[in-house]
This record gives C-alpha cells, structure tokens and sequence, in this order.
C-alpha cells in the first residue's frame, strides 16, 4: 500500500491496502467463483482481478487485469487499478501513468452518464487528479463526493468501505475533523457487519487508531492496531514506530521492542532503537509501576519534575551499579533492579510524552543506560 504521504498537519493520506497475507481458502474461493461465473472471458478476468484487487491481492490481480484489458474490458475502474497494480508490484510509474492517463476519461465519461457518479469512481477520479497535480480537480471530485454521498438522501445506507473513502476524501481536502467522524463510521459500520470488511476495516482501524494515538489515547490506539494487524498482516499502514509507543506504555515490553525493530523511516529509525532498548530494559526488571516511590504517578507529573526526578534516578542507578560493581551482562542485584524500574519507569514517562528520547539521552549523558 502506498504509504500516507506527509503532510504539515498530523493527517496522513493514503491509496489503496498493499497486498495482505490472503488466507489459501479465499484465494481459491475467488478463482473458482470468477471460473464459473457467466460473461465473456473478458468481463469474467475483469471480475476476478477486482475481486483480488479490494482484497489488496494486487500480485495476483495484475495478470488478471491485463487479460481483461487485452480481451478488451477497457473501462475506467479495470484500468485505474491496472495502473495502481503496475505501480505497486512492478514499481513501473510510467506503466501506472498511461494507465491512469486512458482511465481518466473514460472515467469521467462514467461519472458524467445518469446514476453513474459512484463513490468508487469519484476517489478514482480525485487520485488521478492528485497524482497529474490537478489541484481543482482534485477537489472538485473530492467535494462532489462528500455533497453527494455524505450530504446525501440516505447516508444512513452508506456501508463501512464507503465511509472509509469518505474518510480519504476529507483527507484530501485536508478537513481532520470530518475524516476522522467517517472514519469512525466506517468501524462502527464494519463492526455491526456479520462478515465485517476485510482489509478496508483494517485501514479504517488504523486511521482511527491514529487520531487515538494523536489524543494521547495510547490505550486505544493499541487496541485499534492490533486489530489492523489481525485483519490485514503486514500492512504499513500501522506504523511501527507509533505502535511500538503504544506498546511500550502498555507495559508489553517484548512486543515493543519487535515493533521498534520495524522501523525503517530515516526520521525514527534511530529513536526506535532507544525505544526498543528501553523495552529490553523495562522487561528486565517487570513489572513497572505507573508512579513514583513517593505516590506521584508518572503521568501526573510536571515536565520539570520528570526531568528532575529522571536525574534522580540516574544517580541513583549509577550509584547502585558502583556499589554493586556491576559489569555487562552481570546478573542485576535487588538494590541494581530496584533503581532501574525507578529510571526506565520515569523514562518511559519521557518517551511516551515527547514521542524522542535520543536528545534527551545524549543531553542528560544517559545514553550508556539505555543502550547496549
């Protein structure tokens, strides 16, 4: 899946899942089902591609794709996903291009045919128009589709999927509040939905997850993950730097430092190996209280008294180690241990607050506590 692209304010904006981990019993359920269905050749390639396509199987939907366009299924839908799945698994841009660049009108001839304005075809339209820089464009689809769905008759008829590109179109006219009401529609609609909604429940969890995360809801957000994970394995859509925060203040200090061990982006990477030290230090000495030895609970705390009582801890800690004549990876002491869940407890504090801790460290010359 495209990664959400960076924004000046918080709110990421995405394409389309990559491809998740498909259980072999849907696959095949879907070959067989597109194997038996009526229609040409074409129409039934067209049909299973897209089939695979919304299931975010997009290494699978790309031969399929081509066959229907070769065949001669050439409508806007079957080609804009042609050019996504281009892109996606054979990282050809310029295939992706001319993809979009025939799916365009075509689709724009859709929109413009009587009852033919559907949500689906209207996000196309506003990506393609985002990616040919199209500003007005790009918002003209993106507002017909909020004013004509949203603001519709019958929103109340609207299913999960279509509350979650609702949620990408406010993303797109960079309106945080109204994306994050639909995408908290769409997992509410996914979640009273016996067969639930696949990969796009899993990317609705995710946004609303982050919006969580933004709140300082930890608690939630931890909980919107996993539930991404579970339905969608692997998707980057749940970024592993911000689910390894969540983690780590949890106290799931193993499952913290796996997710830090995940990151790749050059702006965290490092930051996540402090976290994940962190973690292995944390898990050490489990489990951490929420305050102080004097009651004050960490979250309570002035931002000077966390630095203050940090300092603390660290002569403290250093002085334990002396004392104990500590070496690396020496066993750690009862009076070592005490002191350490006092640092990494008020550490914690500090990372989960201000989301970095590597100036801090350097700053505070603390670095050699946390690392290994």
């Amino acid at each position: 899946m495209i990664r959400f692209l960076r924004m000046s304010s918080p709110f990421r904006i995405s394409g389309e899942p990559r491809s998740p981990r498909l259980p072999a019993a849907s696959l095949v359920a879907l070959l067989l089902c597109a194997a038996c269905g009526g229609g040409g050749a074409a129409r039934r390639s067209a049909d299973q591609a897209m089939s695979l396509y919304d299931q975010g199987a997009y290494a699978l939907a790309l031969p399929k794709l081509k066959e229907a366009v070769e065949r001669g299924e050439r409508n806007g839908s079957v080609l804009y996903q042609l050019g996504f799945c281009r892109s996606q698994v054979e990282h050809d841009e310029a295939g992706k291009k001319q993809a979009w660049a025939e799916a365009r009108p075509l689709l724009e001839k859709e929109v413009a045919a009587p009852g033919g304005a559907t949500l689906e075809r209207l996000y196309y339209l506003m990506r393609i128009a985002a990616e040919e820089q199209a500003n007005d464009k790009m918002t003209q689809y993106a507002r017909q589709g909020v004013e004509q769905f949203e603001k519709g008759p019958n929103p109340n008829a609207l299913g999960g999927a279509d509350w979650f590109r609702l949620g990408r179109l406010h993303e797109f006219l960079r309106e945080p509040s109204p994306a994050e009401a639909a995408y908290r529609l769409a997992v509410s609609t996914f979640g009273k939905s016996a067969q639930g909604g696949g990969v796009y429940q899993a990317l609705a969890l995710a946004r609303v997850g982050d919006f969580d995360y933004d709140a300082g809801r930890y608690k939630d957000a931890a909980g919107r993950y996993d539930a991404a994970l579970k339905l969608f394995p692997g998707t980057d859509q749940v970024d592993p730097y911000r689910h390894g925060i969540v983690l780590l203040d949890a106290g799931l200090f193993d499952e913290a430092a796996a997710r830090f061990k995940e990151v790749r982006e050059a702006a965290t990477i490092t930051e996540a190996q402090y976290g994940a030290d962190l973690a292995r230090k944390a898990k050490e000495v489990a489990p951490i209280e929420g305050k102080d030895g004097d009651g004050v609970p960490f979250s309570g705390m002035t931002e000077d008294d966390l630095k203050g009582r940090i300092r603390s801890a660290v002569k403290d800690l250093r002085a334990a180690r002396v004392k104990n004549s500590m070496k690396v990876g020496d066993p750690l002491p009862a009076e070592v241990a005490d002191r350490q869940r006092r640092f990494v407890g008020l550490l914690r504090e500090q990372m989960v607050r201000t989301k970095l801790i590597q100036d801090f460290c350097l700053g505070e010359g603390i670095a050699d506590l946390v690392r290994r």
